[in-house]
Protein backbone atom coordinates (compact mmCIF):
# COMPACT_ATOMS: atom_id res chain seq x y z
CA UNK A 1 0.00 0.00 0.00
CA UNK A 2 1.37 3.45 -0.75
CA UNK A 3 1.79 6.17 1.93
CA UNK A 4 -0.13 9.25 0.81
CA UNK A 5 2.14 12.77 0.46
CA UNK A 6 1.04 15.22 2.88
CA UNK A 7 -0.17 17.66 0.45
CA UNK A 8 -2.44 14.90 -1.07
CA UNK A 9 -3.75 14.39 2.37
CA UNK A 10 -3.74 18.32 4.01
CA UNK A 11 -5.96 18.70 -0.14
CA UNK A 12 -8.12 15.88 1.32
CA UNK A 13 -8.77 17.11 4.73
CA UNK A 14 -8.90 20.82 4.01
CA UNK A 15 -10.72 20.84 0.48
CA UNK A 16 -14.46 19.96 1.39
CA UNK A 17 -17.52 21.12 0.53
CA UNK A 18 -17.79 22.98 3.04
CA UNK A 19 -14.50 24.79 2.39
CA UNK A 20 -14.97 25.57 -1.34
CA UNK A 21 -18.73 26.78 -0.63
CA UNK A 22 -16.88 29.27 2.03
CA UNK A 23 -14.36 30.11 -0.33
CA UNK A 24 -16.87 30.88 -3.03
CA UNK A 25 -18.60 33.22 -0.74
CA UNK A 26 -15.59 34.85 0.61
CA UNK A 27 -14.35 35.42 -3.50
CA UNK A 28 -18.21 36.57 -4.29
CA UNK A 29 -18.08 39.14 -0.85
CA UNK A 30 -14.68 40.37 -2.09
CA UNK A 31 -15.09 41.13 -5.58
CA UNK A 32 -18.80 42.57 -5.11
CA UNK A 33 -17.78 44.88 -2.12
CA UNK A 34 -14.84 45.82 -4.25
CA UNK A 35 -16.91 46.57 -7.53
CA UNK A 36 -20.08 48.42 -5.62
CA UNK A 37 -17.46 50.85 -3.64
CA UNK A 38 -16.35 51.55 -7.06
CA UNK A 39 -14.25 54.50 -7.62
CA UNK A 40 -13.06 54.18 -3.85
CA UNK A 41 -11.73 50.68 -5.03
CA UNK A 42 -9.33 51.31 -7.74
CA UNK A 43 -7.73 54.62 -6.91
CA UNK A 44 -4.26 54.70 -6.77
CA UNK A 45 -2.14 57.39 -5.70
CA UNK A 46 -4.58 58.97 -3.33
CA UNK A 47 -6.96 57.24 -1.03
CA UNK A 48 -7.99 53.88 -2.07
CA UNK A 49 -10.40 52.71 -0.01
CA UNK A 50 -11.08 48.86 -0.67
CA UNK A 51 -13.43 47.49 1.86
CA UNK A 52 -13.22 44.53 0.46
CA UNK A 53 -9.65 43.79 2.27
CA UNK A 54 -11.13 43.60 5.68
CA UNK A 55 -12.24 39.64 4.52
CA UNK A 56 -7.84 39.46 4.98
CA UNK A 57 -8.41 39.35 8.60
CA UNK A 58 -9.99 36.10 7.90
CA UNK A 59 -6.75 34.52 6.51
CA UNK A 60 -5.55 34.66 10.45
CA UNK A 61 -7.90 32.06 11.57
CA UNK A 62 -8.21 29.64 8.67
CA UNK A 63 -5.29 30.10 6.13
CA UNK A 64 -7.28 28.07 3.05
CA UNK A 65 -8.99 31.49 3.26
CA UNK A 66 -6.42 32.62 0.78
CA UNK A 67 -7.97 30.69 -2.20
CA UNK A 68 -10.98 33.06 -1.63
CA UNK A 69 -9.22 35.90 -0.81
CA UNK A 70 -6.85 35.56 -4.03
CA UNK A 71 -9.96 34.49 -6.58
CA UNK A 72 -12.02 37.47 -5.30
CA UNK A 73 -9.39 39.53 -6.01
CA UNK A 74 -9.02 38.24 -9.62
CA UNK A 75 -12.40 38.63 -10.41
CA UNK A 76 -12.45 42.10 -8.97
CA UNK A 77 -9.48 43.92 -10.55
CA UNK A 78 -11.08 42.53 -13.88
CA UNK A 79 -12.89 45.66 -13.65
CA UNK A 80 -9.94 47.67 -12.86
CA UNK A 81 -8.67 50.96 -14.39
CA UNK A 82 -5.33 49.37 -14.58
CA UNK A 83 -6.11 46.81 -16.46
CA UNK A 84 -3.78 43.84 -16.86
CA UNK A 85 -1.53 44.93 -14.10
CA UNK A 86 -3.86 45.48 -11.44
CA UNK A 87 -5.01 42.00 -12.65
CA UNK A 88 -1.72 40.37 -12.08
CA UNK A 89 0.61 42.15 -9.66
CA UNK A 90 -2.08 43.42 -7.80
CA UNK A 91 -3.87 39.78 -7.21
CA UNK A 92 -0.39 38.67 -6.38
CA UNK A 93 -0.40 41.23 -3.54
CA UNK A 94 -3.37 39.92 -2.28
CA UNK A 95 -1.58 35.97 -2.83
CA UNK A 96 1.48 37.41 -0.96
CA UNK A 97 -0.84 38.99 1.58
CA UNK A 98 -2.03 36.24 2.40
CA UNK A 99 0.53 34.07 2.68
CA UNK A 100 2.52 36.05 4.86
CA UNK A 101 -0.65 36.31 7.39
CA UNK A 102 -0.28 32.47 7.48
CA UNK A 103 3.12 32.61 8.45
CA UNK A 104 2.50 35.56 10.65
CA UNK A 105 -0.89 33.33 12.84
CA UNK A 106 1.25 30.40 12.90
CA UNK A 107 4.51 32.01 14.86
CA UNK A 108 3.51 35.47 16.63
CA UNK A 109 -0.37 34.74 16.54
CA UNK A 110 -1.13 38.35 16.88
CA UNK A 111 -4.11 39.75 14.97
CA UNK A 112 -3.06 43.47 14.74
CA UNK A 113 0.18 42.21 12.68
CA UNK A 114 -1.31 40.29 10.65
CA UNK A 115 -3.85 43.09 10.03
CA UNK A 116 -0.61 45.52 8.72
CA UNK A 117 0.74 42.95 6.07
CA UNK A 118 -2.15 43.88 3.46
CA UNK A 119 -1.36 47.30 4.38
CA UNK A 120 2.32 46.88 3.60
CA UNK A 121 2.47 44.70 0.68
CA UNK A 122 -0.33 46.70 -1.03
CA UNK A 123 1.17 50.11 -0.33
CA UNK A 124 4.07 48.32 -1.44
CA UNK A 125 2.76 47.41 -4.80
CA UNK A 126 0.45 49.75 -6.34
CA UNK A 127 2.40 52.81 -6.90
CA UNK A 128 4.16 50.27 -9.04
CA UNK A 129 0.76 49.24 -10.61
CA UNK A 130 0.26 52.69 -11.25
CA UNK A 131 3.28 53.32 -12.74
CA UNK A 132 3.20 50.83 -15.21
CA UNK A 133 0.09 52.04 -16.49
CA UNK A 134 1.06 55.60 -16.96
CA UNK A 135 4.44 55.01 -19.15
CA UNK A 136 4.95 58.46 -19.70
CA UNK A 137 4.52 59.57 -15.46
CA UNK A 138 8.11 60.07 -14.58
CA UNK A 139 8.50 57.99 -11.00
CA UNK A 140 10.54 58.94 -8.40
CA UNK A 141 11.65 58.69 -4.61
CA UNK A 142 8.88 60.95 -3.42
CA UNK A 143 5.88 59.86 -5.96
CA UNK A 144 6.52 56.45 -4.85
CA UNK A 145 6.41 57.87 -0.98
CA UNK A 146 3.11 59.86 -1.44
CA UNK A 147 1.45 56.59 -3.25
CA UNK A 148 2.97 54.59 -0.81
CA UNK A 149 1.60 57.18 1.96
CA UNK A 150 -1.77 57.21 0.46
CA UNK A 151 -2.14 53.55 -0.38
CA UNK A 152 -0.94 52.12 3.16
CA UNK A 153 -3.72 54.74 4.50
CA UNK A 154 -6.32 53.56 3.02
CA UNK A 155 -5.51 49.82 3.74
CA UNK A 156 -5.12 50.59 7.25
CA UNK A 157 -8.52 52.78 7.26
CA UNK A 158 -10.10 49.46 6.37
CA UNK A 159 -8.31 46.56 7.53
CA UNK A 160 -7.12 48.51 11.04
CA UNK A 161 -9.59 50.92 11.80
CA UNK A 162 -12.70 49.36 10.89
CA UNK A 163 -12.26 45.31 10.92
CA UNK A 164 -10.23 45.25 13.45
CA UNK A 165 -12.58 46.32 15.84
CA UNK A 166 -15.34 44.14 14.01
CA UNK A 167 -13.21 41.44 14.55
CA UNK A 168 -12.10 42.08 18.11
CA UNK A 169 -15.78 42.54 19.30
CA UNK A 170 -17.59 39.50 17.19
CA UNK A 171 -15.03 37.52 18.71
CA UNK A 172 -15.10 38.62 22.22
CA UNK A 173 -18.88 39.34 22.40
CA UNK A 174 -20.12 36.54 20.13
CA UNK A 175 -19.15 32.51 21.81
CA UNK A 176 -19.81 30.69 18.11
CA UNK A 177 -17.60 33.10 16.05
CA UNK A 178 -14.63 30.72 15.90
CA UNK A 179 -17.41 28.39 14.78
CA UNK A 180 -18.73 31.06 12.43
CA UNK A 181 -15.46 31.35 10.33
CA UNK A 182 -14.52 28.32 10.92
CA UNK A 183 -11.44 29.18 12.75
CA UNK A 184 -8.38 26.31 12.66
CA UNK A 185 -6.02 28.01 14.58
CA UNK A 186 -5.45 30.90 16.99
CA UNK A 187 -8.34 30.13 19.42
CA UNK A 188 -5.63 32.07 21.63
CA UNK A 189 -4.20 34.77 20.04
CA UNK A 190 -2.88 38.15 20.82
CA UNK A 191 -4.75 41.59 19.54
Amino acid sequence: MKKESKFLLWFKRNLTIKMIAANALIATLYAVITVICGPLSYVGGSLQLRFSEILNLLVFFNPIYSIGLTIGCLIANLVSLYGIFDIVFGTLGTLISCLLIVLISKTIKNLLVSGLVPCIINALIVPLIVYLYTPTMEMNALIYLTFFGWTFLGEFICIICVGYPIILVSSKKYKGFSQLINSTQNFTYKF
